[in-house]
């Protein structure tokens, strides 16, 4: 078994800090009602407390409370292995992970949004080899070229602003890195697909694109952002939003004119996002014809989902915690 989601699992360690608020909520209860009056007397006319009934209900609900926690790091199972063969070229995904890309030009942000329809494009692309690279000041490998597209998908999950610490935007270098991932001798077609706001403080992705395509790598741009512009939150997460020396909010904007330039000069095209997504049939219809003279051909395991074996039991515990009585009322002395 493994979990699809792992970050979920770590939810699984605020259950006893939970458990140690319950506990000090029922001790500073109990004081209170000692202040009151005669514990008796309030027992008889408001009702006491039954401690292991009491107990006993927060077990059951804190036991279903991480049954569901675990159905959602997504439980599964191998559910039996399959033939795949790559037939057509290697397409590597450039992704800027830079601090511009949580402007909320889309929602909840520029990067949630190239990582939707980066998986969506993924999705139609099944016959090619996918390789992933990140950037934000510099570029690295996140996912080498690959068609086991679940090992794809878990790179895409965690690739995350913050991941560099060299901050900026170097369109460039993520070209030269993805070049160089794609320029292994072999006789298929490859392209660069980078998802970006285009907003950059180094380097010349022009110059790099060209390069790129003097040795037969196609260089296409998506862009995601808007020509109005956002505001750029100081971290992801945080309330505020960053501001330049004056004081001022900085607002980034989507740089069409460069990312436009930058695709002409790789023999490729430039496309922007947008919220129906349909430029992704058009990025689709100029990719798929990627040719491939090699053939990758993987037995991979295929995992089921099983979220429902740990969800159902989950909501049955926590129903049941709520219908077990946890006070009861003193009888008068007859």
């Amino acid at each position: 078994m493994r979990f699809y989601s792992v970050g979920y699992l770590y939810l699984l360690l605020a259950l006893p800090l939970f458990l140690a608020l319950a506990l000090l909520f029922g001790k500073v209860r109990k004081a209170r009602a000692n202040r009151i009056g005669n514990p008796d007397t309030i027992g008889r006319l408001f009702g006491r407390v039954h401690v292991t009934n009491a107990n006993m209900a927060m077990i059951v609900f804190l036991v279903g409370l991480a049954f569901i926690i675990a159905a959602m790091a997504r439980p599964q199972y191998p559910g039996g292995v399959e033939r795949v063969e790559a037939r057509g070229g290697k397409v590597v995904i450039a992704l800027d992970i830079s601090l511009s890309m949580l402007a909320q030009d889309f929602q909840p942000n520029r990067l949630e949004k190239a990582k939707r329809e980066i998986i969506a494009l993924v999705e139609k692309l099944k016959a090619q080899s996918m390789g992933l690279v990140v950037f934000a000041g510099e570029a690295f490998v996140q996912c080498p070229p690959t068609i086991d597209y679940s090992a794809f998908r878990l790179f895409l999950d965690v690739a995350s602003v913050g991941m560099i610490s060299d901050t900026g935007t170097d369109l460039a270098d993520a070209i030269n890195v993805s070049t160089v991932l794609l320029d292994d001798g072999s006789n298929v077609d490859k392209a660069i697909v980078l998802f970006t706001d285009g907003e950059i403080f180094e380097g010349d992705p022009e110059k790099a694109a060209s390069e790129a395509a003097d040795k037969g790598i196609r260089i296409f741009t998506v862009g995601v952002g808007s020509n109005s512009g956002r505001p750029i939150p100081e971290m992801k997460g945080a309330s505020g939003l960053k501001k330049n020396s004056e004081g001022e909010i900085v607002i980034s904007r989507l740089n069409e004119e460069l990312l436009a330039r930058t695709a002409d000069k790789g023999n490729g095209k430039f496309y922007r996002a947008t919220p129906g997504e349909s430029e992704l049939d058009d990025i689709y219809a100029d990719i798929k014809g990627l040719k491939g003279e090699e053939k990758e051909t993987k037995f991979r395991t295929i995992y089921a989902e099983k979220y429902r074996w740990f969800l159902l039991p989950g909501l049955a515990l926590i129903a049941a915690a709520s219908f077990i009585p946890m006070s009861r009322r003193d009888e008068y002395d007859s």
